[in-house]
């Protein structure tokens, strides 16, 4: 019997669309291809030594900028930024920033030109100062040359704007020529977003007339002329109501309201007999509650280039400055009984909006400009000049005015902080807020309405040193008895001098300014003007490349590239300091807040220094990868420790490693000459993963030493964990497919469910740091940042983790482990692969759910069940792990056994 054949279908069309999808594929890879190979011709043309070769490229690149800059406005390979911009005496208005085009250096400072310009109009001309600026190449990508000497000071005279009466804008416009005639020209096409040039005031003049600065996306700064039609020319804040004497020129009011995002508050509206065109407007402003659980949800996003062109309106505008999370916290809930249970207070920013006879609304104007704001040390309310020189009130419970911050210098640097504050001040807190770290704050609330407040710039973690913070942005903020939000502004005047650079040698520190008018620390890279910026990094690589180098007695020592100075290399480093004291040794970190062994030297990532130790140490030692910045010269040995035994699958190993891959991993062990294992299982591993056919060093690991007879009773005491309490590590391990720390546990839940007598130490994979923040809950110690993951080992009662290689560390304490593993199966057959089945082989219970943790912490005491598993994984992987592994290693590193 014979199926009938299917109907038939229109075969031209289905065919017909798999020859166009064909097509477009053909000519998508056809197009990539051809990028690819214009790519790489254009690289070696400008790498070449050929003369004639590259001065071809040269005028081929500059040829093509201009003719695609004369048919568009996109201004190709122009770089021109506008780092500040102030207002001093009168109608004088300060920018600074840099100009110039990519692939085009100068050996002496080019010739800046910098005016406005209006079509039918006469250019202002600046008053331009050339000046040096190493910042230029900290954000250069891929420099060809040291841009520092583009940087300029212009200073324009503002009067011809003030005098005229067309209220077109100016646009600011730069031209740079070299010493060889060279010129190029443009718009400022990038700003600062942490300053002033963020943060744009205008200035208001006799007679109501302001001159305003805007940003706009890919037009860069102008100014403009505006008569508003309504000012508030006087403001006052008495307590919870705010009163205005409001001037209008051509309006007649009807009502004024105060008008925010979430709400609209009427005001009361009073002529003034014998002014006309004069109004009084007044109003109580009630608190802004809402059951919206995160404070966050209510408030407008930043506004930057990327954002919504509405919201680019809207902000040019003098649009509403939202309180936001940067410098914000959610505020508390109010408590049982009270009026506004199971709602949160809002932080809200009026406008003052005056509706004339046909309904249009007028949005008042401020010649605040740059004064400070008015403020009642009664109320959280506070009136300000926004961007655009309009009226802004800000309303919260309470309000720090930051009007001055310093930094004094010494051998113990504090910063100092000063302004003024208004609402319930009592017991509130004052910190730098980072992403992992904080700096706590002395805050002194004067009865004056004034406040002052210190904290020291170098502070120790976990009792650890005092050291400079981490790189990255720590913004002020300020919390209530009950964590509840306590706005910190920054003073216009403040604003002005931002970004403001610290007298500190140790470190490139900066004021800023951020979202929401918050203050920001921005501490930056320990580097050099000589050695910031990728032009200088490119430049000290190939010093180190082309060597020769003079090998010293000293050893260089790694841990996850800098992060931290702990792991093996730690303990190795120990050893050597005890039995080779004559020996100089360095320790490479990303910065000066990774704390280094006693007598060691620390050097940063990216310095002179830096590059000369790992030139000229007779050994390196590193837990990672070395990547491509290292060049093993003939007189090294350079061991690798790594930092774990194997569960997940690494190198050649991985399903998912491709053809780059492998070859870069092959590349990245041909730096090697020795490489440490721990046990059997991990040399039989490295020998297939990294095709390794060097020398091994079986000698177990030498960070696990300290978990032979160590105690854990100081680090208990340190993390504040009672005797009574039971600690439970939780340190899982980091996800190919996914950036950040990857919780399954419910932490929340977890405590409420163990109660007081248990606590939870949570540890993110070093790889993790660098995202989100410190998780902050009743019952967890984020102890991410913690320096020494062995000391936690020795801390805990005991452990949770995935498929971390923590599990063949903390087992020589013999303590319990449970394996939380939701995603075994994704894990293994899909990200990353494994070597054994865990299931079978684990020394404790293997588990998929919330509740199997919970009842695996609760009978954890009871280890007979697992107690055979335990002894042979301890037999398989720990046989080796007896405290004498860094003594050994040293020993056969030094040649002697």
């Amino acid at each position: 019997m014979t199926s009938a054949p299917p109907p038939e279908g229109p075969p031209s069309v289905s065919n017909g669309a798999r020859v166009r999808a064909t097509v477009r594929d053909a000519r998508f890879h056809l197009t990539r291809h051809a990028r690819r190979v214009l790519r790489r011709r254009l690289v070696a043309a400008r790498r070449s030594d050929n003369a004639v070769l590259q001065r071809a490229y040269v005028l081929g690149r500059q040829t093509a900028r201009r003719t695609l800059n004369t048919v568009t406005d996109r201004q190709v390979g122009w770089v021109a930024t506008l780092w500040s911009a102030r207002w001093l005496d009168g109608t004088t208005y300060e920018l600074t920033g840099w100009a110039y085009e990519r692939g085009y250096g100068h050996q002496q400072p080019p010739q800046i030109e910098v005016e406005l310009r209006r079509r039918g109009s006469a250019p202002v001309r600046a008053r331009v100062e050339p000046v040096t600026e190493m910042e230029i190449n900290g954000l250069a990508r891929r420099a060809e040359f040291d841009y520092a000497n583009t940087a300029f000071v212009a200073r324009f005279d503002l009067a011809p704007l003030l005098a005229g009466t067309d209220p077109r804008p100016w646009r600011v416009h730069l031209r740079v020529t070299g010493a060889d005639g060279r010129s190029s020209s443009g718009t400022l096409k990038a700003r600062h977003r942490a300053g002033s040039a963020r943060v744009l005031g205008a200035r208001t003049f006799p007679g109501g007339v302001q001159l305003v600065p805007r940003w706009v996306r890919r037009r860069g700064l102008s100014l403009e002329r505006r008569v508003p039609g309504a000012t508030a020319a006087h403001v006052e804040v008495q307590g919870r109501e705010v009163r205005a004497r409001v001037e209008l020129r051509g309006v007649r009011a009807v009502r004024a309201e105060l008008v925010s995002r979430d709400a609209r508050r009427p005001l009361t509206l009073e002529r003034v007999d014998g002014t006309p065109g004069t109004v009084l407007v007044s109003a109580p402003v009630p608190e802004t509650w809402t059951t919206t659980w995160l404070e966050s949800d209510l408030l407008v996003s930043d506004t930057d280039e990327t954002s919504t062109q509405g919201a680019r309106e809207s902000s040019a505008d003098g649009g509403l400055e939202e309180v936001t999370a940067e410098q914000s916290a959610p505020t508390a809930p109010a408590p049982e009984g009270d009026e506004h249970e199971g709602q949160r207070l809002v932080a809200q920013t009026y406008r003052l909006v005056v509706v004339d006879e046909q309904g249009v609304e007028h949005v008042a104007a401020t010649p605040l400009d740059q004064s400070d704001p008015v403020q009642d040390p009664r109320s959280g309310l506070l009136a300000y000049s926004g961007d655009g020189g309009s009226l802004l009130l800000g309303e919260t419970r309470s309000q720090l005015v930051v009007s001055e911050a310093t930094l004094e210098p010494g051998p113990d640097p504090r910063l100092v902080f000063r302004g003024t504050w208004g609402g319930p001040g009592d017991q509130l807190s004052l910190s730098l807020v980072g992403r992992r770290q904080t700096l706590s704050a002395h805050l002194d609330l004067a009865d004056d309405g004034t406040w002052s407040a210190s904290t020291d710039l170098l502070q120790g973690q976990w009792g650890g040193p005092a050291r400079l913070p981490r790189t990255g942005s720590y913004v002020l903020r300020a919390v209530d008895p009950t964590g509840g939000t306590v706005r910190v502004m920054t003073a216009p005047s403040l604003i002005a001098r931002t970004p403001e650079k610290l007298p500190f040698d140790e470190a490139r520190l900066r004021w800023e300014t951020g979202r929401g008018r918050s203050l920001r620390l921005r501490v930056g890279l320990t580097r050099g003007p000589d050695e910031l910026g990728s032009y200088h990094q490119r430049r000290m690589d190939a010093a180190y490349l082309h060597g020769p180098h003079e090998p010293q007695q000293s050893v260089y020592l790694e841990s996850f590239y800098g992060r931290l100075a702990t792991c093996n290399p730690f303990a190795i480093d120990a050893v050597i300091a005890r039995e080779h004291p004559d020996w100089v040794r360095y320790w490479g970190v990303t910065d000066l807040s990774v704390p280094v062994p006693e007598g060691a030297i620390a050097v940063v990532e990216g310095t002179q220094a830096w590059f000369d130790a790992r030139a000229t140490s007779r050994y390196v030692v590193v837990n990672d990868w070395l990547r491509s910045r290292f060049v093993r010269q003939p007189f090294q040995t350079v061991l690798q420790t790594w930092h774990g035994s194997m569960f997940k699958r690494i190198g050649l190993d991985r399903p998912t490693a491709g053809a780059s891959t492998r070859a870069a991993l092959l590349v990245e062990r041909d730096k090697w000459d020795v490489l440490l294992s721990q046990n059997h299982h991990s040399t039989r591993i490295f020998r297939s993963a990294y095709a390794w056919e060097g020398t091994f060093y079986e000698e177990g690991y030498p960070r696990n030493d300290a978990l032979v007879d160590g105690s854990g009773e100081h680090v208990r005491e340190r993390l504040g964990i009672r005797p009574d309490q039971k600690a439970v590590l939780y340190a899982p391990t980091w996800r190919d497919n996914t950036a950040g720390m990857v919780l399954f546990l419910d932490l929340e839940r977890l405590t409420a469910e163990l109660g007081e007598d248990y606590v939870v130490l949570l540890r993110g994979h070093s790889r993790t740091v660098g995202h989100g923040r410190s998780v902050e809950l009743p019952g967890v110690i984020d102890v991410t940042t913690y320096p020494s993951i062995t000391e936690l080992f020795l801390a805990a009662d005991a452990m949770i983790t995935d498929y971390s290689s923590v599990m063949f560390d903390f087992s020589v304490t013999r303590r319990p482990m449970i394996f939380y593993v939701p995603d075994l199966d994704e894990y293994r057959d899909d990200v990353r692969g494994v070597y054994f089945d865990l299931a079978e082989e684990a020394p404790g219970p293997v588990v998929s759910t919330q509740d199997a943790v919970v009842d695996a912490i609760r009978t954890m005491d009871d280890t007979d069940r697992y107690a055979e598993r335990y002894d042979d994984w301890v037999e398989r992987f720990n046989h080796l792990d007896d405290g004498r592994s860094a003594e050994r290693v040293v020993r056969r590193l030094f040649g002697e056994g």
